[in-house]
């Protein structure tokens, strides 16, 4: 897929139109400055042709950490819930082991996750236009991109809000401390919104302009049938031996973390968008 692409081509293009920068990316790019890449070695540049890569592209309280818990869980080649390319997780990782580059750094991640010729991770859209954008992933024999979505976008951006204010982000961490009732701000959750619709089209801009075989998968249709789902991808990643594994949904760590606040929010926005006198036809 990336191997024929002109990636010599992208720092020509228009500012905005390869949307490969996010907070993240620079915090690293400032990290290593001039060392964060380097050539890679012929042993380096066989093993990775040997390989298949693919990402869980994901927006903010899509379903991704449900959803990469339970691929894990049946035998997917991919870490369960965390963001590897988030820079909070990559410079910690480097300092510790005294890695020197980002190359460095995700040779090791590819090495450690490998199997089967096969390793996924998750990302989120601009992450995966900078991950392109240094050349790393046209050196794979595939790339495909698993997009995580929600059907309900309305009830994902309330979700996104309360994560903001609560700093809880799934539910095995710890609200902040002394935390009243959510209040009510109909701007943020439509920030929320923007965000989510903003990082959906990211994805398919991204699939579109590199031709990136791609699959959506909801969050509501893996919470109704997760083996279904998992078939999907099994079939989708070429790992046939992976459709028919059981599913265990008592062992997964991430439970729902919807409640009276998500309700109480949901009808403020509804009411303020959808009124009975002003219908929306």
């Amino acid at each position: 897929m990336h191997q024929n692409m002109q990636l010599d081509i992208l720092p020509a293009l228009e500012k905005g139109l390869y949307p490969s920068q996010s907070d993240h990316q620079k915090d690293i790019e400032r990290y290593f400055g001039r060392s964060l890449l380097r050539e890679l070695s012929p042993p380096e540049l066989r093993r990775l042709g040997r390989l298949d890569i693919f990402f869980v592209a994901f927006s903010n309280r899509s379903g991704s950490t449900f959803l990469t818990e339970i691929m894990h869980q049946v035998g997917f080649s991919i870490p369960p819930r965390a963001e590897i390319f988030n820079s909070d997780w990559v410079i910690p990782s480097c300092k510790k082991n005294d890695i020197p580059s980002f190359t460095r750094y995700f040779l090791r991640i590819i090495s450690g996750w490998n199997k089967n010729q096969q390793v996924g991770f998750k990302i989120g859209a601009r992450q995966l236009f900078w991950l392109t954008r240094t050349g790393l992933l046209s050196h794979f024999r595939s790339v495909k991109v698993i997009h995580s979505k929600r059907q309900d976008r309305i009830s994902q951006a309330i979700s996104f809000y309360i994560a903001t204010q609560t700093g809880q982000w799934h539910s095995n961490m710890e609200k902040k401390d002394d935390m009243g009732p959510i209040p009510y701000s109909r701007d943020d959750i439509l920030r929320c919104l923007y965000t989510i619709h903003d990082g959906q089209q990211l994805v398919d801009y991204y699939t579109d302009i590199h031709n990136t075989p791609t699959i959506s998968v909801d969050y509501e249709d893996t919470l109704a049938d997760p083996g279904r789902e998992i078939s999907r991808l099994a079939s989708f990643l070429g790992s046939p031996e992976l459709a028919d594994v059981s599913i265990d949904l008592e062992a997964v760590n991430i439970k729902q973390q919807r409640n009276e606040d998500n309700e109480r929010l949901l009808n403020c926005f509804r009411q303020e968008f959808f009124t009975n006198e002003n219908p929306m036809a």
